[in-house]
């Protein structure tokens, strides 16, 4: 009676559970957390484990997995996949971030399992792909609200059509309910195919109009990846449909195809290149993504790196254009913008052949799934649709996964790994079943056994409850922050590390503030805290140029405390202040060196150490750290005249910088020099022109004086040394 119990009970669990975890993680987001998709993460990992648990009680209560053990070759490169990531894991440098990744590594394919085993039968399939089509509906309605927000009503803060605080965050594009265009292209490209291929079957309106809506959405994203995606299951899809569902004569089946490839080439090409004229800088911050990967992949490339750790390594390899094009210092690179060359990173050649050959695998078996429904001619049946539905599906999402990060999101993990299993659990449909040993345990091992499960899906439910947990925290704690409102910003991020260790950016904001705050005994906590970071992350975002910044507000300190006791004639603490604040100084020009290494092109390191420089009297290298940024894009960078002009008024002010040291040095012809080189990259600058003021003032060059000035009084009215300037007579 128990065991019947928990037969019915798990297995209506599973068939109602998937459909509903699929549809939540399509649809749902949360805007009171740090990342409005955490909800998504907190999803997959909470019903993840909560339907692969349910699912192992279940297949302990029917003797051990019968239907994957009938057909070892479908899930044995699922497993071994598996396997290939855990090993990765065991042998990452950096256990939190692999185990982050290897935990949805462990999700993602033991739910392929799962739909393989219990969705092979056609009512399940149906309800998995109607819940689907549900969630799909309601992700484009939303995407259309957000075009006609974006296209027809004012920016933020003004109120729009979309009632969310997010509206409008990626300009021109949408992003519906995955929070951003990407995401949501990639899980369009996943539908559409599928879609199209119910409405061929049912001839139902609303299926061709949801169509039209995910063609629409997909358009509206501007994700040119997206459109690569989409063009292929487009294409995929035509190919299927004629060669396996249409009963036609071949001459008819091949022009259908030449006319079908030529008008969706033709269009999606098009629309990529005009989107590649306007923005050019995105095939660029790609190309340069991918050259790094593949440097990184060198390092270590038969067994990779470690999985889930690329953004750890990443900024050792990253290219300087990637500045230029971001055009911000302070943000970080995930992924690689391309799944292969990731996998290729994480587990070296061996973890990207295994892959591969999934892949291969799993689209062989789609083929020969609708070659068995032509063959027994069944290619008239839903399955047969579905499955010409799910394997467009797979290749389109396959491709945009070439140019895109997409699958290391768990929106878009989920999908991937669905269409497998869904292949899979077609398949076992058809083929001839095995008989098989059963394996029979005792009823007494079996509880034990569930009891085990069941106790690890709680404990494991409640730590990524905690996850979701820290995020919200995490918002609170930069709430306050951007307040300055120190102690509760504090005590909020050490509640997001406690909830979760492996969060990075927590620990990073707490040491900045430690930083920033700068009292008591702050230095030695901010110092522990950018420690504890870099344990976790060594070259995060830019800790080493804010420890170099720590350090020399220490040397100032320490300077003012050596003159003041020298004032007072007290030379043993002077001895001790001059001590701390050499100390200071070769620390804080360290890291800024460090630092160096990873941004090349950031001004602010190369004014700190030229400031730190001419505090300990060393012009020549002063001058020498204004030079070294003149000089890094010329030597770091390929067509450096192309990139450097992005950055103008950062090389016209330390041009400026520059000048003005010479100036103090009174090296007044390479002071002139210098500012003129400021002025020939920003002819209008304010600082350019009266730093030349003051040149010519001192050098008494009447002339240029005065007509610098009459150009200053013309440009600059307002401003107040402007205001005292007066003509030479």
């Amino acid at each position: 009676m128990l065991s019947d119990i928990i037969k019915k009970t798990f297995s209506k669990i599973l068939q109602y559970g998937v459909p509903l975890f699929y549809f939540l993680v399509a649809v749902s987001f949360y805007l009171g957390t740090y990342d409005s998709a955490q909800i998504k993460i907190t999803i997959v990992q909470i019903g993840g484990i909560f339907l692969i648990c349910s699912w192992l009680i279940l297949k302990f209560e029917e003797n051990l997995f019968p239907t994957l053990r009938q057909n070892p070759v479908v899930a044995a490169p699922v497993l071994l996949f598996l396997i290939s990531g855990l090993i990765s894991y065991l042998f990452s440098y950096f256990n939190y971030a692999s185990l982050n990744e290897f935990s949805r590594r462990l999700i993602y394919c033991l739910l392929a399992l799962v739909i393989a085993d219990v969705f092979n039968d056609k009512k399940n399939v149906n309800r998995l792909i109607n819940f689907l089509i549900s969630a799909t509906y309601i992700v484009c309605i939303y995407s259309v609200l957000q075009f006609i927000d974006i296209n027809f009503f004012p920016p933020p803060p003004d109120k729009g059509l979309d009632p969310f605080a997010w509206r409008q965050a990626f300009g021109p594009k949408i992003f519906s309910t995955f929070g951003n265009p990407n995401f949501l292209g990639d899980f369009l490209v996943v539908m559409s195919p599928i879609t199209l291929a119910l409405f061929f079957k049912k001839r139902k309106f609303h299926l061709l109009f949801l169509w039209i809506l995910i063609t629409f959405s997909t358009v509206a994203t501007y994700s040119k990846g997206a459109w690569i995606g989409y063009g292929l299951g487009l294409l995929t899809f035509g190919f299927l449909f004629v060669n396996f569902i249409l009963n036609i004569e071949k001459s008819k089946r091949i022009f259908i195809l030449i006319i079908m490839s030529v008008l969706t080439i033709t269009t999606v090409s098009g629309a990529i290149f005009i989107q590649m004229k306007k923005r050019p800088d995105s095939a660029s911050f790609r190309t340069c993504t991918w050259l790094a990967t593949w440097e990184m992949i060198n390092t270590n490339p038969v067994l990779g790196t470690g999985i889930g750790t690329f953004y750890l390594t990443y900024p050792s390899f990253r290219r300087p254009e990637i500045f230029f094009i971001e055009g911000a210092h302070n943000t970080e690179t995930d992924h690689a913008e391309n799944e292969y060359l990731e996998v290729f990173y994480d587990e070296g050649i061996i973890g990207i052949g295994i892959f591969l050959a999934l892949l291969a695998l799993f689209l062989t078996l789609g083929l020969k799934n609708l070659a068995y429904f032509r063959r027994r001619n069944l290619n008239d049946g839903t399955m047969a649709y579905i499955q010409l539905g799910v394997l467009s599906a797979l290749v389109a999402q396959l491709g945009h996964n070439l140019v895109c990060v997409s699958l290391r999101f768990v929106s878009s993990g989920v999908m991937l790994w669905m269409l497998i299993g869904l292949t899979a659990a077609i398949s076992f449909q058809y083929i001839k079943k095995e008989k098989i040993d059963i394996v029979v345990f005792p009823s007494v091992i079996k509880r034990i056994v569930q009891i085990i499960i069941f106790l690890m899906m709680c404990y494991l439910i409640f730590v990524f409850y905690g996850f979701f947990q820290a995020d919200k925290t995490h918002a609170t704690a930069i709430y306050y922050s951007k307040q300055g409102r120190w102690n509760e910003s504090l005590e909020y991020f050490d509640k997001t590390i406690r909830k979760n260790p492996s969060f990075i950016m927590p620990r990073y904001f707490k040491a900045n503030n430690y930083n920033d705050r700068f009292q008591n005994d702050d230095v030695s906590k901010a110092l522990a805290e950018y420690e504890s970071l870099w344990k976790l992350a060594p070259n995060y975002v830019q800790s080493k140029f804010l420890v170099g910044a720590l350090y020399t507000k220490l040397w100032a300190e320490y300077n003012l405390q050596y003159n003041g006791f020298l004032a007072k004639k007290d030379e043993k603490n002077a001895e001790t202040a001059l001590k701390n604040r050499d100390d200071s100084f070769q620390k804080a020009v360290r890291y800024y060196n460090e630092y160096e290494l990873i941004d090349p092109i950031f001004p602010e390191t190369y004014y700190r150490l030229a400031w730190l420089y001419v505090q300990n009297g060393e012009y020549q290298k002063a001058l020498d750290e204004y030079q070294k940024h003149l000089d890094a894009p010329g030597k770091l960078i390929r067509n450096a005249d192309y990139w450097k002009p992005r950055r103008k008024n950062e090389y016209a002010f330390t041009y400026i910088n520059m000048g003005s040291l010479y100036f103090m040095m009174n090296n007044l012809d390479k002071a002139e020099e210098c500012f003129k080189k400021s002025l020939e990259l920003v002819p209008d600058s304010l600082e350019g022109l009266k730093s030349l003021v003051a040149l010519y003032n001192k050098t008494n060059r009447k002339d240029e004086f005065n007509k610098t000035v009459e150009t200053l009084k013309k440009l600059y009215p307002q401003d107040k040394v402007v205001s005292t300037l007066v003509l030479k007579k």
